[in-house]
């Protein structure tokens, strides 16, 4: 899994997966003073058995990740609940809304929904840009031309971590079993009001659980990671709901506009919040 760090430094947009968890990253920083850290192919069983996944949740899994890979244009949104854990130890839950669009190949936007100094996430084949709407200030860099490459820019240039968006890539299941050491499938449960599979997974410096909706559309609507690498083993959650697989999405939806009194800087701020000071770090 490409999350090595939860909540590194600021972001996701399946929002969540993507803008979500820079919100709450850079709430983590600013409260704790530090920043957060189908059929299997031939030969897929044993290199699922050689990772110490069962064969069912590798089943299970491969569907999810072949079905979310098929779709070619669609919008989610999520809720995301990012835990931290104060100097005094006490543990504090971060949530936001966000809701994300997708057109393969190219084309991604992630905003945060329903609350003042939000982000938003844009990307259009070309260039992304990664905005501040409480305070009008935004980072536009340059682009590579698919998804895949455009998440792991973002990562590096505006130092986001985004747990979510590794469901996002072009061959999901290969980057969320990276770093997999074992994996099983727990059983069958409901989730409102829907039955899913409930599929739990060991890693080496992640573990993480994923419930998949049960039926023809292995849609997953719950994800949760927990961050080994720190003392305090902090927890990431992401609820997914309100799919639609097959969204009519025009250009304009991943055209990043300007705000009129906004303020372009080279460097994205480490805090998103109104009246944040406009300049460049």
């Amino acid at each position: 899994m490409k999350k090595k760090l939860l909540g590194a430094a600021l972001m996701t947009s399946l929002t969540a997966l993507v803008v979500a968890s820079a919100f709450v990253s850079s709430r983590r920083a600013a409260a704790t003073g530090q920043p957060a850290p189908a059929a299997a192919p031939a030969g897929a069983a044993k290199k699922a058995a050689n990772k110490g996944i069962t064969p069912d949740a590798d089943r299970a899994l491969r569907k999810m990740t072949d079905y979310l890979a098929s779709l070619q244009s669609f919008r989610v949104q999520s809720t995301a609940k990012d835990e931290v854990v104060l100097k005094s130890g006490q543990k504090i839950d971060l949530v936001s809304q966000s809701q994300t669009s997708v057109q393969r190949p190219n084309k991604l936007r992630s905003e945060q929904i329903g609350a003042k100094g939000g982000l938003a996430f844009t990307y259009d084949g070309k260039s992304m840009t990664l905005e501040c709407t409480g305070n009008g200030t935004y980072a536009t860099k340059a682009a590579p031309p698919t998804i895949d490459g455009a998440i792991d820019q973002a990562r590096k240039e505006f130092q986001i971590e985004a747990p979510g968006a590794d469901l996002l890539y072009s061959k999901p299941y290969d980057i969320l079993t990276e770093q997999v050491t074992s994996g099983q499938l727990i059983g069958h449960e409901t989730v409102d009001g829907v039955t899913v599979s409930h599929l739990a997974f060991q890693g080496e410096e992640v573990d993480w659980q994923i419930w998949i909706k049960d039926g023809d559309e292995p849609l997953p609507v719950w994800f949760s990671i927990v961050t080994k690498t720190m003392p305090s083993q902090p927890e990431f959650e992401v609820r997914l709901s309100r799919w639609e697989t097959k969204a009519a999405l025009t250009a304009s939806t991943f055209a990043f506009k300007a705000p009129a009194q906004g303020t372009r800087v080279e460097t994205f701020p480490k805090t998103c919040a109104p009246n944040t000071t406009a300049a460049a770090n």
